[in-house]
């Protein structure tokens, strides 16, 4: 076990993968990582009752799920105590009783291990987005924007404007900005540092459209967004 735990925080992946390794049986695998996989999944089977009867009904199965699992941990570098307690975290909030993939306990891992980091979620960022998109037009610049972070600048308006070119569903742009804030992760995970928000040199600011030089204070175009929400509700009442 010692061997393993000193695998884990010097997050040695080769030997990791040594230890996930199956020996002279298929269905057995290594009894250092077999034991931290136990542990995990005592923890997770308490608070997914379900799988008792679902996911560990047939023993035959179970080897070969946990060697799975600590291959895709390796794979996709979780190889530490912290990730996995951030896994379990996230773990503790669901309302679900039914057992998670392995690659969603993962996903679990890194959003556990995001908040910590300080990073925001992705609701938080589409939130952002809206505040950007309402507000946008009053400001000469994207540098010049009231961010609530840098990580926001960096995401926000690339997500925005990959929406409008691509015209992309929510469900994308989500996609889109939980990839992004993985890259952020590992950026942060390998010692980089998040760059900060600095105006681009030689950049020219967006001119005052004609529009805006009529509607100085913004009226018309509140209006303008409540008609559009108006016309989508009744739109989505009458698909329903």
């Amino acid at each position: 076990m010692k061997n393993l735990i000193s695998a884990i925080e010097t997050r040695d992946g080769q030997r990791l993968s040594e230890l996930a390794q199956p020996q002279n049986k298929p269905t057995s695998i290594n009894a250092y990582a077999e034991k931290l996989v136990d542990m995990l999944f005592d923890n997770l089977i308490q608070i997914f009752p379900a799988s008792k009867h679902t996911v560990f009904s047939n023993r035959d199965d179970i080897s070969a799920t946990k060697r799975q699992w600590v291959l895709a941990f390796i794979e996709n570098k979780i190889t530490t105590i912290e990730q996995l307690k951030a896994g379990m975290s996230i773990a503790r909030q669901q309302e679900s009783d039914f057992w998670p993939s392995c690659g969603k306990f993962i996903g679990w891992c890194r959003e556990g291990m995001m908040q910590s980091m300080g990073l925001p979620s992705v609701c938080e960022v589409m939130d952002e987005m809206k505040r950007y998109s309402n507000m946008e037009w009053r400001y000469p610049s994207i540098e010049s924007f009231p961010w609530s972070s840098d990580i926001m600048y960096l995401i926000v308006p690339e997500a925005r404007s990959r929406m409008t070119q691509y015209n992309l569903s929510d469900k994308d742009v989500r996609d889109f900005i939980r990839k992004q804030l993985i890259v952020y992760y590992q950026q942060i995970q390998d010692g980089r540092v998040i760059p900060p928000i600095r105006p681009l040199i030689g950049r020219n600011q967006r001119g005052i459209s004609t529009s805006e030089l009529i509607d100085k204070d913004g009226k018309y175009r509140i209006i303008g967004q409540e008609v559009l929400k108006e016309i989508r509700a009744r739109i989505s009442i009458r698909d329903n």
